[in-house]
């Protein structure tokens, strides 16, 4: 009886704190509380000449404080796998930002932006009557550590022959230098990368698309409350729905 009635307690005490925590308020307050963190990931998001921190995610981000009119933290840029690894064991972060797959869906809450963007294997046009005559899995990759691309070439096109690297920068610099034969990488980030690092007499070709349909996400940890991933949610789909988003993609050129 005394067990039974230390559950009910017990039980009623849960229900009471999702309750009081799981309101707007509270969630305005985690939100506001939250250190973000990115990475160099151009045009979504990475630093102008100015440093100042720009893009598609970065712009998004603060008109959706703005709506609901709390403070706006700084964001940290940081190398992918820290960013990944810190959002894996940290409640107190948040980040931008992430291609959706059902296997990061398990590790996270991703709230994705109505945009899509290609992956694709792509190497040097100069080396294209080459390489294509060897199978894809075959081929020695450069990717960026937990990266959509490393999962991808892993995982579908079963290639083990790959260099790890921190960054887009560091991986693209390996396969202009032919230091590897290819990358997997979105092509859209891939060109903006190539017009900032000046690299003008190198040209990518692509010779596999993974498909076109892939969606890139806030992070949360998986700890979420909902009170949070709600509303954060709910001010996406307003601001599309006032046109707001639309202006944003299309000042990067989406």
């Amino acid at each position: 009886m005394i067990l039974k009635t230390v559950l009910f307690f017990c039980l009623l005490f849960s229900l009471s704190a999702q309750s009081i925590e799981c309101n707007e308020q509270q969630a305005k307050k985690i939100l506001s509380d939250y250190q973000w963190y990115t990475e160099d990931y151009p045009p979504y998001n990475y630093r102008n000449k100015q440093e100042k921190l720009v893009g598609i995610f970065p712009d998004t981000l603060k008109l959706i404080y703005e709506e609901l009119n709390i403070n706006f933290n700084d964001v940290i840029t940081v190398p992918w796998a820290r960013l990944f690894y810190t959002l894996e064991t940290s409640s107190k972060h948040a980040a931008f930002s992430m291609f959706e797959t059902p296997e990061r869906a398990k590790k996270f809450q991703l709230i994705s932006l109505p945009i899509v963007t290609q992956v694709s294997v792509m190497i040097l046009a100069e080396n294209k009557n080459i390489l294509t005559k060897k199978p894809i899995s075959e081929l020695t990759f450069a990717v960026v550590r937990q990266d959509i691309g490393e999962h991808l070439i892993t995982n579908i096109l079963k290639a083990t022959n790959k260099v790890a690297t921190n960054s887009a920068t560091s991986m693209i610099n390996m396969l202009t230098y032919q230091r590897v034969e290819a990358i997997a990488y979105s092509s859209l980030v891939v060109d903006f990368q190539l017009n900032r690092l000046g690299i003008t007499d190198k040209k990518l070709i692509s010779i596999y698309n993974f498909h076109d349909n892939f969606k890139t996400a806030f992070i949360f940890h998986k700890s979420t409350p909902a009170c949070v991933t709600k509303l954060f949610s709910k001010t996406i789909l307003s601001l599309d729905e006032k046109g707001k988003l639309t202006k944003i993609f299309k000042q990067y050129q989406y």
